[in-house]
């Protein structure tokens, strides 16, 4: 089967990255891409007429006006999850009224778990917070804090898992969880009090964005978003996706705790094996800098099952900084152009290469992201 065993929304290099394989000394024949021929570089220079720069994480880069964020929903901020959408007041305030009705009248499996809707924070019009069960089935112990924000035109949706063992009902279960050989210390029992703070604290510095907004204060951009920052180093993770349908996707994938013990480079015999099997051609393969990183870099297209006798069928580009430095300030930096499922590119090998460099070159921290 010629195609990437995975979806399309997971970089190639989450793949690669996850293999966790060691050192091996394998040649790559590269097959380097012609100069651009005039009629090529017009091509490429009319997708670049008009740029817009993006913001994801502490990143900013420039891409074509045409290229618009598709991914609304893939942003972590520690243990919390944030989705965005942009929404006119009315429709915001009908949307809390039809999801707190809803959880109201959601039942559960087990008449101890109930109710399903467990208490409603009201932090002001436009901000609120449902302490609910995860499901009918799973008990009221595990429960989902699902916090609510309208600001500057945008709705974000919050979702943050808690336990809370507090209600009289649940003794037993509390004293078995805490008992002497489990080691654990008494407030693990409810994490609520501390989460709820926690959650609170992310949405007074949760404001709205247009995706082309690039923010001035220390913080991080998430899809029409943005975090300033507070107090402490928060664990950030966040993916932004480009469709050019039917071509490609441009995939951002920024993420500061993700660190690992060898580069893509240190795996690359296992990773060419993968290549060999699926008949890809490296165009280029090596060490590089971007943002200002070291960065690991492996351009490959491939035959797909639809078009086996196409050699750029598909598109297998990958580039990840910071891998094995990842850090507060050395964010994990991984990009991906891909065309999963897609038909082949319409562009030219050494077009798609111009297009990825004039991507990939332009990230930069942003000014006074920390």
């Amino acid at each position: 089967m010629n195609k990437i065993p995975r979806s399309w929304l997971i970089p190639l290099a989450m793949i690669l990255l996850a293999s966790g394989f060691y050192i091996h000394n394998y040649v790559t024949f590269v097959h380097t891409p012609p100069a651009l021929k005039d009629k090529e570089k017009h091509m490429v220079d009319t997708l670049f007429a008009t740029t817009q720069t993006q913001c994801v994480g502490r990143y900013i880069f420039e891409v074509p006006a045409s290229f618009e964020n598709t991914l609304t929903d893939r942003a972590e901020i520690n243990e919390v999850t944030i989705s965005s959408r942009r929404l006119y007041p009315p429709v915001f305030a009908q949307r809390i009224r039809l999801r707190e009705q809803e959880l109201q009248n959601k039942n559960t499996v087990r008449a101890i778990d109930r109710p399903f809707l467990k208490q409603v924070y009201r932090l002001s019009e436009n901000a609120v917070i449902f302490d609910r069960n995860q499901n009918e089935s799973v008990g009221g112990v595990l429960r989902f804090l699902e916090g609510h924000l309208y600001v500057n035109g945008v709705a974000f949706i919050l979702t943050q898992e808690i336990l809370d063992y507090s209600d009289p009902r649940f003794a037993k279960e509390r004293a078995f969880y805490l008992r002497d050989e489990a080691g654990r210390p008494a407030w693990m029992a409810n994490t609520k009090p501390h989460k709820l703070a926690e959650l609170r604290d992310l949405m007074s510095r949760l404001s709205g964005r247009k995706n082309n907004e690039v923010p001035t204060q220390p913080g991080t951009c998430i899809s029409e978003g943005f975090i300033r920052d507070g107090n402490g180093q928060p664990k950030e993770n966040i993916t932004f996706i480009y469709p050019l349908n039917p071509v490609f996707s441009f995939t951002v994938w920024s993420n500061n705790a993700l660190k690992e013990s060898s580069s893509m480079m240190e795996r690359s015999h296992e990773i060419q094996s993968y290549l060999t099997g699926v008949k890809a051609r490296t165009l280029r393969k090596g060490k590089t800098q971007i943002a200002g990183f070291d960065t690991s870099e492996w351009l490959n297209t491939a035959p797909s099952e639809q078009y086996p006798d196409n050699p750029s069928a598909q598109l297998l580009f990958t580039a990840v900084a910071n891998e094995k430095t990842a850090d507060f300030r050395h964010p994990n930096l991984d990009l991906t152009l891909s065309n999963h499922a897609l038909p082949p590119p319409s562009y030219s090998d050494a077009e798609l290469v111009e297009i990825w460099d004039r991507i990939t070159r332009s990230f930069r921290l942003r000014s006074n992201a920390f």
